[in-house]
């Protein structure tokens, strides 16, 4: 049963990180484009 909730946790930490990988470039994709857009 260890072996399981182990192999949960690790399962739930690499959905985390690919979440949080993704919400991060979202972000930086978004700012790209609005500084891109601006005058200079």
């Amino acid at each position: 049963m260890s072996e399981e909730l182990n192999q949960e946790r690790s399962a739930d930490g690499v959905a985390d990180s690919i979440a949080a990988t993704a919400v991060i470039s979202v972000i930086v994709l978004a700012m790209y484009l609005w500084l891109s857009g601006m005058p200079s």
